[in-house]
This record gives structure tokens, sequence and C-alpha cells, in this order.
């Protein structure tokens, strides 16, 4: 037998990265299990102090509002024009960030005796953030003091319009920003802050600091509100901060915590009708429910109609308007799901005509850039859904026939977006956002310069990942239990910057597979030795129905809380999975380990003889170097020998193995 050297093994999780003695330190100094342990480790959550705050967020300090350098002024301008019964407008935005802002701030001012007003502009009439037009609109109000909130830091146009007219304006903003404002315009903003980390917050989250200030002005490093205003507010700033990604670590974190306790005994009509329609249980709710059911039905009415309806409905001071204002958002997302889907089809349809659906079958597409006759509202999340299927960052650009393309774009982990679209700026009209998701305007004759120049910088500026990773951990079968479901759901609330735990499942045998549904989703059967478990796929791909009982698999899954007549399950969701092509099982791994335990001493020649037909590769060798790595055996230049104390490990923290699993599966579906 040849004494070929392996290739260096690569993770498949990124657990494997931290060493167990650093988890088993963590784990005993805090009380945790080894494997959540590992889990906060590859977090940097790697100290007992820092482990506390994890999974007690209320110990978490609130930041001091008047971090913003701007704060006071802002403060004072806006108490001046209380006092003076001047005329406030905010102007807000047309999604559930700008909308919760415009209403934490609505609310404040309300409690404040402020004669207060809120304009959001329409995505489709208006477009983004303050303009020139909504400054005539301002004035037509009669408004005196405008106050944006998510918006207004690249506003220099629309700023300078409104202070020739004779109004004030003060920005809170959490956006990149451009140009500096003028200096007589207070902006609440990180750049003119203290702490790099008020970046973090979203435009609710800023609004929710001038809002602190203003109610109460020596306020300091200080709680939140009381009292039923302050906690609305809260859950209000908890809203934006999920809807917008904003990274849930540090004070997001906490906020986001508090936010939903504070929802949880919300009597607001506008909110029990909101959960009424959406078939939750508001004292039960959760983060991952309003990221998945309230904010897409609130979003609904900015991307098909009008935000004014959702700000109705968080506004309305009775179970009638509140009704009314639900029903039409539910209406609305439907909508919003149907043109969606139509958009994506037609987006895969184009991109398939243009023969870039093999670039991307190859992984040689370096970005997604479609247009089409499409509802703006929904270019963004039909964005998002492009780039989680090709793993690359997608724009899609809605046409309005009049020569014009407006639209969004999305980027997966790693990739920096606005740089790229700047990359671009010669042949747009306007764009802006953030790294992973940007706006965007051009004329319909640049498209092709412009998805040419976008590949271009994709291809230029590839994503910063340091490691092609696959999971953040595996998990066996029996452990995918409701004991480790509630050591996940400690660790909540997911999102950017905490994005939910990533499992590795397998190599298992698919037993059966069942549609669901109207067949889009199925469950896939499977089992791993003598423990059976059912995965859940929903959106699985048309190629996965061809798969068949007795193929092995491998599946990125995440445990979820599954109800049902009050009982309460684990349910293993499929992220995304992959067929195994003669993967070394590891009951054959044990089986070669007995032989070598039975006989004490084995050269890689009598392994081999022992042990034919097992996996693809060189197997045998793989798996003696398996042995070696995880401290079963050690080897002399002849032979292999059996270690008699060695320490109980799972065959899958070798990284041997974890590359042989890898070279297993090639063509992964999602």
């Amino acid at each position: 037998m040849s004494e070929r050297r392996l290739a260096p093994p690569l993770p498949l999780w990124r657990t494997a990265a931290v060493p167990l003695e650093q988890a088993a330190r963590l784990a005993a100094a805090t009380g945790i299990p080894v494997r959540v342990a590992r889990w906060l480790c590859t977090r940097g959550v790697d100290q007992p102090d820092a482990v506390h705050a994890w999974l007690e967020p209320q110990s978490i300090p609130w930041s001091d509002p008047y971090d913003f350098l701007d704060l006071a002024a802002a403060v004072q301008r806006v108490r001046q024009a209380v006092a003076h019964g001047e005329r406030l407008i905010v102007v807000g935005d047309y999604d559930v960030d700008g909308v919760t802002a415009s209403v934490i701030l609505y609310e404040t001012l309300s409690a404040l005796g402020a004669d207060v007003h809120v304009l959001l502009p329409h995505r489709e009439q208006d477009g983004y953030g303050l303009s020139p037009a909504l400054v005539e609109r301002v004035r037509d109000l009669g408004g005196q003091v405008v106050v944006t909130v998510d918006n207004g830091i690249r506003a220099h146009e629309a700023v300078a319009s409104a202070l020739a007219a004779g109004l004030s304006v003060v920005v809170t903003d959490h956006h990149e920003p451009g140009d500096p404002l003028p200096a007589e315009v207070p902006v609440v903003h990180w750049i003119r802050a203290r702490r790099p980390e008020l970046s973090l917050l979203s435009g609710a989250g800023v609004a929710w600091k001038l809002a602190q200030a203003l109610l109460d002005p020596n306020a300091g490093a200080m709680a939140p509100a009381r009292g039923d205003l302050g906690r609305w507010l809260t859950a209000l700033a908890a809203l934006g901060a999920l809807a917008d990604a904003v990274p849930l670590t540090q004070e997001n974190r906490r906020l986001v915590h508090a936010g939903v306790a504070a929802l949880r005994s919300c009597t607001r009509p506008g909110w029990l009708a909101l959960c009424q329609v959406a078939g939750l249980a508001p004292a039960r709710v959760t983060a991952a429910q309003l990221q998945w059911s309230v904010i897409p039905r609130l979003n609904a009415a900015g991307r098909m109609d009008s935000a004014d309806t959702a700000w109705r409905l968080l506004t309305a001071p009775d179970a009638v308007r509140a009704g009314k204002a639900a029903e039409q958002l539910e209406v609305w997302n439907e909508q919003r799901r149907q043109e969606t889907e139509r958009t994506l089809r037609e987006a895969q349809a184009q991109l398939a005509a243009d023969g870039r659906q093999q670039q991307a079958e190859r992984g040689a597409l370096p970005a997604v850039v479609v247009w089409g006759t499409w509802r703006l509202g929904v270019a963004g999340i039909a964005a998002a859904r492009l780039a989680q299927t090709y793993g690359v960052p997608a724009i899609v650009l809605a046409d309005d026939g009049q020569g014009e393309l407006r639209g969004s774009g999305r980027a997966p982990d790693g990739w920096d977006l606005l740089g790229q679209v700047t990359a671009c700026a010669h042949v747009l009209e306007h764009y802006g956002g953030h790294a992973r998701a940007v706006g965007l305007g051009l004329r319909a004759e640049h498209a092709a310069a412009f998805r040419a120049a976008f590949e271009a910088a994709c291809q230029a500026q590839p994503p910063a990942l340091d490691h092609p990773w696959c999971a953040d951990d595996y998990l066996p079968l029996r452990e995918a239990n409701t004991e480790t479901l509630a050591w996940l759901e400690r660790l909540a609330p997911f999102g950017a910057g905490h994005p939910p735990f990533d499992f590795y499942i397998g190599p298992v045998e698919l037993l059966e597979i069942r549609r669901m549904g109207r067949g889009q989703h199925v469950r896939l059967r499977v089992c791993e030795g003598d423990c059976e478990a059912e995965l859940v796929w929903f959106q699985a791909p048309e190629a996965v129905q061809d798969w068949s009982a007795g193929e092995r698999l491998a599946a990125v899954c995440r445990l979820e809380r599954q109800e049902w007549q009050g009982r309460v399950q684990a349910q293993l969701r499929v992220v995304r999975a992959v067929r195994l092509q003669r993967p070394l099982l590891r009951a054959d791994l044990a089986a070669l380990y007995r032989l070598l335990r039975a006989r004490r001493r084995l050269t890689a020649s009598e392994a081999a003889a022992a042990w034919q037909g097992k996996g693809h590769g060189d197997p045998v060798r793989l798996a003696l170097a398996a042995f070696v790595e995880l401290g079963f055996a050690r080897r002399d230049e002849s032979a292999y020998h059996v270690v008699d104390a060695a320490d109980p490990r799972d065959l899958r923290e070798s990284l041997v193995y974890q590359q042989h699993l890898r070279e297993a599966g090639q063509q992964w579906y999602a």
C-alpha cells in the first residue's frame, strides 16, 4: 500500500477550530455544557463574564444617549419647537425600521404636547428619504421644523432646500454618510458620536435615543422611560432592529430582549390586531416570530402601496381602526408573496436565457443582476432570495416603463455590497445603503454596462471569508432534542451579527421522502445507527424529488421549536443538503477500531485486507489517520498500535474525517 500523503484536512464546522480544553475550561467556569461553550467560543464569547452577559441580556448596560455629540442640540431645538407651538414634521421611511422610528418620535412628541405630523414617502412615487419634493409637502403642511428618522444623512439637496425655505432641520439616521451636512443642522448619527458601537443601532434605535433624552433631558446613561409609553417605545425600537437586520450584539441584544418582553404584555390595539391576523399568541411571541410573521406584514404596506397603513395600525387608538388596518396589511402581504414568486421565476428564467444559470451551476457566476417589469417593493426580497440561492451579491431592478430602473441589492456575509456598487457609480443615477443591502437607480440604457461593471467589481473584491465553513457544529441525531433546543433558545435572539446556529447532520441514511403541502415542501425520514428522525425542508429544490430510500445524505439544519396542542418538540429544518458518494460511516470506522483493539497492532496492509470496499479514495489510511488524530491509536514506522487510555470522542471530531465528508458531498442543494 502506497504511503500517499493525505491533503491537509479542511474542517466542516466552526467548533472544530475551538480546542476542547478551552471549551471545557469555559464550561467548568460558567456551568454550561461543553458543547454550548464551544458554540459561544466561535462567536467570540470566550470569557466567563461575557458568557454571563450573553445568557442574561438584561445585564448589558444601556448606552448614554448623549454619546451622540449633536443630541443636546437636537433636544434643544425640538423642545424649543414644542414650547413655542411650532409644527414639527417627522419624515420617515417606508420600511419597518423607518415606520417604527416615526412612531417612536410621534408618540414621544405627542406625550410632550407637541404639534406633530408624520410624513412617510411612497416608495414608487417619492423614492427614499427626504427630498426637495417632500420639503415642499412639509411647507404645505405648515411645518416649521423637520426631523428625519432613518434617513437624511445623504439628503444634501433636500436639507439645503429646507434651510433656504426657512425651515429648521434635525437629522437622525444610521446609514452610511456622504459629504458632511451643514454645521447648523444637528445630526444624530454615529459619525458624530463618542462611541463607535452606536453605529450598530437601527434608525429606530437612533430615534429611540432621541426620545429618551426628550422625555428626560437630564437622563445621561439611563434606563429607557418607564411605564406603558416607555415599554411601547422599547418594543418599537426592537422591531426596527430586527427588521433592519442590525447586529444583534451588545446593546441591540438587550434591546430586542427587552422589546420582546414588552410586546408580550402589550395591549395596544394595533399590536393585538396584528397578532390576530398573523395567528400569534401575544403573550408567547418570540423574536423569531417577529422576524418571520410580524415584520413582513408591516413591511407589506410600503412594498405594495403606502407605509401610512402600517403607521396607522401602530398608532391606532381603538380596535376597530386597528382591525381595518391589519386586514389591509394581510391582503397586501399575500399580494407581496405572489409578486415575489413571480419576480423570482422570471429572474431565474432570465438567468437561464442569458446562459448565467450554467455559470451559477459551475460556481463561476460573479454576481446576479436582473431587471424586468416587476414591483419595486419586492425587489429587495427577491434579491435576498437570489443571493441566498447562488451565494453571490444580487441586484434586482424594476423597470418603470419610463426608461428608469430602480431596485435593491443584497449580499451574503463577507461581501462589501456598498463598496461594489460604489465602484459602478459612473453608470448610476443614485445609490446608498451598507455592506449587505443597497438601493439604487439607473437609466435603462445603462443596464448592461452596470451589470458588467458590477460583476467586475465583485470579482475584484471577493468576500472576506477566512474559511469555507459548512456549519457551526455537528449534531448527532439523538441530541436533536428539547434539551439542546432549550440551550439554543437561551442564546436567542438571532439575526445579523449573531445568526441562528447551523448544524451538520450526517452521514444519515434516507428511509423515506414525502411531499408536504402542494409539493414544494418535503419531509425526509432518516436514520443514524438506531436513531431515527424527521427533517423538514421548506421550498425544497425540484431535484430533491428524485432522491430515494437507501441513499446516504448530509444536511445542514436548524433546530427549532414546534408546538402542537400544547406539546413542544424539537424540529430539524433543512437549510441545505447533499447526497454523499460512498461515505465512510461511523459504523465502518467503529468496526475497524474493534479490529485494532482485538489485535492490538495493525499495519495498513492488514487493515486494508480486512476492510474491503469501504468508502472512496484511500479509506483505510483515512480511518487510521483519524484514530491517531483522536488519540485512539499511535503510529510507528511499521504499524498502528491501540491506545488503551484514550478518552471517548465522537469520530466526527476528526478533521481528517470531516475532510472526507466534505469530499463525499460536492453538490449541495439549498
